[in-house]
């Protein structure tokens, strides 16, 4: 049986920390990779296959390692960074606070 943990404001804290870690890897993954698309298509490949392979790339590649990925706002990561905010703030500095009050006044 696996052992259950109390949800903690260090642990929301940690998740968030490690989603702005995931996205600063994912941003500069990125940068090197521009660098080497660049570097790919500027001399070495050249005609309409290396314009087809820049548009994919630009059109196809980048929205979904940005947009989609690590953008601040609409994409996976910021939507999972909402979510530990929400959490944080219904369930821990919200829910817990007022059940705690109601536990130690009942029937107040």
């Amino acid at each position: 049986m696996a052992q259950s943990s109390v949800l903690t404001h260090a642990i929301i804290q940690n998740s968030t920390q490690a989603v702005e870690s995931y996205v600063s890897n994912a941003n500069s993954l990125q940068q090197r990779l521009d660098g080497v698309i660049s570097n790919l298509t500027g001399s070495n490949f050249n005609g309409d296959a290396s314009d087809g392979f820049k548009a994919f790339y630009t059109e196809k590649v980048v929205p979904a390692l940005t947009d989609n990925l690590t953008a601040a706002s609409g994409s996976l990561m910021a939507s999972i960074k909402s979510i530990l905010e929400a959490i944080q703030q219904t369930l821990l500095d919200s829910v817990d606070p007022e059940l705690g009050e109601n536990n130690r006044n009942p029937g107040a």
